[in-house]
């Protein structure tokens, strides 16, 4: 995911957070401010209707109980005097009549008395209305008492209603009490929410944002200082990952420039001082050779002086053939196989090397009893390769200690395998051996393992080291090291 889309998630959930909070506070004050007013409104509304009506019963027992001295009494003031009972107790059913119709319009009075209540009140109004008149016209004491207590018990009822109006606007305050703190419980909740929102979108914009651009400033102040070694930590495939992977890649491209520039400025400095001493050692070996050859043609048939003058014109020649080679250093490296008989290749190349064996006192053997007979090699740079590994076999192997050649045909091809019994490979050294330039020999220059890994290579096969397994044959030697060259039958293998 993108860091403009993650960005954009946390932007919309804050903007949902803050409206959902402000929306829920509002709403919460609202209803509680809602709850209160209308319930008091709706108490008071409920209230009125009944006082008219429990006034106008009182009236009707007011004008029961005076209708024997033929006048009101004075707390009627709204019918004259000289009005009949009958009109009087009419007129005030009448009103009694209209205030319960004002009830019927309010919500309030029908959730807290039931409609029944107002059919009961109507039905209560009728009946006392019938027995007032009743009373009116035959002034008996058994309707008067009828018609008293039909308005008792209506005025009972009023009161009851107005009982229940008055407990429930208390409940209605006691339930506003309660639900104060719940809404400061939502409040604070959702504020908390808020905030909590904000601290993993803090976090999240250390982790996405601030913790790989930290990483991308270290990187950078690194490569100013020309440490190209240096790689960033990458975790996911955001914007700023695909900037931290575009620096390591640009980091090791000029790492490889680098290196690549450095190994071309040492392949031409080598290269000059190879013609220059190639120059200068050609001179000797040709002077050599001509006394060599000036020698076998003055001496005897049968001297044996006649074997070591071939022997040195035959080191003449190939050491004037490494010269040819050692000049094709610095120059792209061109193999070109064909078909050559192995044994007699390796036994003059083993013999070119006794001489230097015998010096350092160290016995020098070759097997290739199993060798083929011939395989596709080029000659010159694969007797470069081997040479090498010979040459720092015996410089590695101690005085009394044993060099062994061994060729040998294998199922996948041939090989050719040099075992010393020098100290062996450092642990640290094994993964460089055969870089070039680098080397373990005082005065060494690190080019023979190089070539002999390119010669090798490029003749389709592949050369490994190790260290030979158990311990020394000798307390004076050491474990030894064997190179092994495997190379294949066919040209291209």
């Amino acid at each position: 995911m993108s860091l403009r889309a993650r960005f954009r998630i946390l932007l919309s959930l804050l903007g949902v957070a803050v409206v959902a909070t402000l929306a829920v506070a509002v709403w919460s004050v609202g209803l509680l401010d809602r709850e209160q007013r209308w319930a008091n409104e709706q108490v008071g509304l409920v209230l009125s209707p009944l006082h008219d009506i429990n006034r106008a019963v009182w009236g009707q027992a007011q004008a029961l109980g005076s209708a024997g001295f033929g006048v009101f009494t004075p707390e009627d003031p709204d019918t004259p005097e000289s009005t009949p009972l009958t009109e009087r107790i009419g007129a005030l059913a009448a009103q009694a009549s209209q205030a319960v119709d004002r009830l019927e319009q309010f919500p309030r009075y029908e959730l807290s008395a039931g409609v029944n209540t107002t059919r009961n009140i109507r039905e209560r109004l009728a009946r006392a209305q019938a027995t007032s008149l009743a009373w009116a016209d035959s002034r008996a004491d058994t309707d008067h008492r009828e018609a008293l207590q039909a308005l008792y018990e209506l005025h009972e009822l009023i009161e009851r209603l107005e009982a229940r109006l008055a407990r429930e606007a208390v409940l209605a305050a006691e339930h506003s009490a309660e639900v104060r703190p719940r809404l400061a419980l939502t409040v604070l909740t959702s504020v908390a929410m808020v905030v909590l929102l904000l601290f993993v979108a803090g976090s999240c914009f250390r982790r996405w944002v601030l913790v790989k651009a930290e990483r991308l400033r270290v990187a950078a102040e690194h490569l100013g200082r020309g440490e190209f070694d240096h790689r960033i930590g990458i975790e996911g495939d955001d914007e700023l990952d695909r900037v931290a992977r575009q620096v390591n890649e640009m980091a090791s491209t000029i790492e490889t420039m680098q290196a690549e520039r450095i190994e071309r400025e040492r392949l031409a400095a080598i290269g000059e001082m190879t013609r220059r001493v190639a120059h200068n050692i050609r001179n000797p070996l040709a002077g050599i050779r001509s006394l060599a050859e000036l020698t076998v043609v003055e001496s005897a048939p049968d001297s044996p002086i006649i074997g070591h003058q071939r022997r040195i014109l035959s080191t003449v020649d190939r050491f004037g053939s490494w010269l040819t080679g050692l000049l094709s250093v610095s120059t792209p490296l061109e193999v070109a196989p064909h078909s050559q008989p192995i044994r007699p290749w390796l036994e003059g190349l083993v013999e070119a090397h006794r001489p230097m064996a015998e010096d350092r006192g160290v016995r020098l053997t070759l097997d290739a009893a199993a060798a083929p007979e011939a395989a596709p090699i080029d000659r010159r740079h694969l007797e470069q390769a081997v040479a090498a590994l010979l040459s720092n076999a015996i410089e590695a192997s101690p005085p009394g200690g044993r060099v062994e050649v061994l060729a040998e045909q294998v199922e996948q091809g041939w090989q050719i395998t040099v075992t010393d019994q020098g100290p062996g490979i450092a642990p640290d050294a094994h993964d460089r051996l055969f870089r070039p330039y680098f080397t373990t020999k005082p005065g060494g220059t690190g080019i023979g393992l190089a070539i002999a890994h390119r010669v090798v290579r490029d003749h389709g096969g592949r050369i490994t080291a190790e260290n030979r397994p158990g311990p020394p044959s000798n307390p004076g030697f050491g474990p030894g090291a064997t190179f092994r060259v495997e190379l294949p039958l066919a040209t291209g293998g």
